[in-house]
């Protein structure tokens, strides 16, 4: 499903809960952030091939967008690539709280100036093997603050892993835990 140029073609997801085939939203250089306030499509619950987004100005997250995305299976890939994230000038956080696997295929978010909590992200939790994912040009991670649910806390609401060599909770945004396909079996 190719969505492109006007933010009121976003509206033929409405009753969507699988896209057989992949979904490219791209090319909103006239939207802003008041033009997605309002947009949500919790019916959607997975992708067959792949998730591609492109250039949408005014976008901040995917959290409101698609709250219960949770596969993506990649059957068809783009460029090698089941999840495409390239040059979202006001893309904030991915938000993807629902998402718990990408069955095939690797991740690509580049050139993202305003991106943050990727650090915070096991995409080994998602995936079987990471070793082709590709995620630079993005907001520094010094710059984010990067902060997971409960850290403060007593309790431990999010999954700890290590990553890079890097011990620390996993989260989508400050308020949204990340899940993960060893947590629910999706196959």
């Amino acid at each position: 499903m190719d969505i492109r140029n006007n933010v009121t073609e976003l509206r033929r997801l409405e009753n969507c809960t699988v896209i057989e085939g992949d979904l490219q939203i791209l090319l909103m250089f006239t939207t802003q952030t008041e033009d997605f306030r309002h947009l949500r499509f919790p019916r959607l619950r997975m992708i067959t091939d792949y998730l591609l987004l492109f250039r949408v100005y005014g976008l901040e997250s995917l959290q409101d967008l698609f709250p219960n995305l949770a596969v993506i299976r990649g059957t068809r890939l783009f460029f090698h690539y089941s999840l495409v994230i390239f040059e979202m000038p006001h893309l904030r956080v991915m938000g993807l709280g629902g998402l718990a696997q990408v069955m095939r295929g690797a991740v690509r978010i580049e050139r993202n100036e305003e991106l943050c909590h990727l650090s915070t992200i096991d995409w080994g939790l998602l995936m079987e093997s990471t070793e082709n994912n590709y995620i630079v040009g993005n907001k520094q991670v010094e710059e984010c603050g990067d902060v997971c649910p409960g850290i403060l806390d007593q309790e431990k609401p999010c999954v700890e892993t290590t990553v890079g060599g890097q011990q620390g909770y996993r989260c989508w945004t400050s308020t949204h835990c990340q899940k993960g396909r060893s947590v629910f079996d999706l196959a």
